[in-house]
């Protein structure tokens, strides 16, 4: 044999297998970047730039006092700073000539009008994706399913159960019942797991958590991707930029979102209050020139929702994404939760809530900085989940959470 033909022969396929063991590792590194959360390919975001998160109003347009009335507070009196005393950019949806789609001019987002009536687990969800770029669905191949900010995008109060526009988008049901498991889910998985719950709706202790939006109730919960009831889709493309935030610290206590347009207090109010003490909250920092400001109001939901930082939550499994879910340029008092865990709080919005259809609004809207948990401490719809509660204390069953924190918001000038 000749020895330096062996060793030629035997060197070049063993550099042409290390080569292609490169090549795989690289090409799966690639696909993991994008595929990171189970079947899911979560489609990459761009990168942030002013004015590429237009967050747009809820559509309310009457405000309520602690018992549901209607009420037209002025300054200066009780339950004034609500959310429909306020102008917000309204969305300009557009249908498609075909009747498939509807392109929200606001927002750069294009939307399924409708969806398939099938419900699926978040971990098969690709499917639905895949079918609709094979059909080439209303003229594009680039469906995504959407992020949970993007999904809140379509969020609308206007009429509440559905609390979605429906003159441009379709909602399914059959009877209330049926509208009350009205759920979308979005692309982004909770970084914590379900609590030491038992009982519900099959979900067992510590399933993997998905975030969705009910647009029965009005809810952002977190549920189990993998195994309880399943869920729907509705599909979207365009403006990869939505939903991303561009902060700067201003260094004089507040915090500006360039993508949005809106200013925030860094420190949250310190202590726990009802809502209509939260309303007055805002009137009282006005007063006094708050931070070189006097016009603070409380955000409504979608504002406060625009926050979030889902990718973090007080007890994540990854210990790097541990805290409260909104930026470290932000400060949260830490609280003990009900289950007497260290835990963050939650924060009132100016936004009322009907607690069931064709019902008044004694409840108002708050999001979850810390774990939405079930009372006991345990998690049960993630950090970022947006609930509501009764607006004072002892004015109804139910009552979970009355006394809330509250982060201040300005519209930047």
């Amino acid at each position: 044999m000749n020895n330096k033909k062996y060793f030629k022969s035997f060197w070049t396929s063993t550099l042409a297998v290390l080569l292609f063991l490169a090549f795989a590792c690289k090409e799966n590194s690639t696909s993991n970047s994008t595929n990171n959360n189970g079947d899911l390919k979560v489609v990459p975001r761009e990168a942030a730039y002013k004015g590429c998160y237009p967050v747009l109003g809820t559509s309310q347009t009457k405000s309520w006092d602690s018992a549901g009335n209607i009420i037209t507070p002025i300054l200066g009196e009780a339950f004034y700073g609500q959310d429909s005393q306020f102008e917000h950019t309204t969305p300009v949806y557009n249908n498609s000539t075909d009747g498939l789609t509807v392109k929200d001019e606001i927002t750069g987002l294009t939307w399924q009008k409708s969806y398939d009536s099938g419900t699926y687990y978040w971990a098969s969800i690709q499917t639905v994706v895949d079918n609709l770029n094979k059909q080439n669905y209303g003229g594009y191949s680039d469906w995504r399913v959407p992020t949970i900010k993007e999904l809140y995008s379509l969020w609308d109060a206007s009429v509440g159960w559905p609390y979605i526009n429906t003159k441009y988008f379709d909602i399914k049901y059959t009877d209330e019942q049926d509208l009350s498991h009205a759920i979308f889910w979005s692309s982004d998985k909770y970084t914590g797991v379900l609590g030491n719950i038992s009982g519900g709706n099959g979900e067992a202790a510590g399933d993997e958590l998905a975030f969705g939006v009910n647009f029965g109730t009005g809810h952002i919960k977190s549920y189990s991707i993998s195994t309880g009831p399943k869920h729907q889709v509705r599909c979207v493309r365009g403006n990869l930029s939505y939903g991303v935030n561009l902060f700067q610290n201003n260094s004089d206590g507040t915090i500006s979102d360039l993508a949005t347009g809106l200013m925030w207090q860094k420190n949250d109010n310190g202590s726990g209050m009802d809502w209509e003490h939260a309303l007055a909250y805002a009137q009282t920092q006005n007063k006094a020139n708050y931070l070189g400001h006097n016009d603070w109001r409380l955000p409504n939901t979608k504002e406060l929702q625009s926050l979030v930082d889902y990718t973090r939550s007080p007890y994540a499994t990854n210990s790097a994404n541990v805290g409260p879910a909104i930026n470290a340029l932000f400060s949260c008092t830490g609280i003990l939760n009900d289950g007497g865990k260290a835990d963050y709080p939650y924060y009132w919005t100016s936004t009322s809530a009907m607690s069931k259809a064709n019902g008044s609004y004694p409840s108002a809207w708050y999001v979850a900085f810390g774990q939405a948990e079930d009372g006991n401490g345990e998690n049960l719809h993630g950090a970022g989940a947006v609930r509501f509660d009764k607006k004072t204390i002892g004015t109804g069953q139910g009552e979970e959470r009355v006394l809330n924190y509250v982060r201040l918001v300005r519209n930047i000038k």
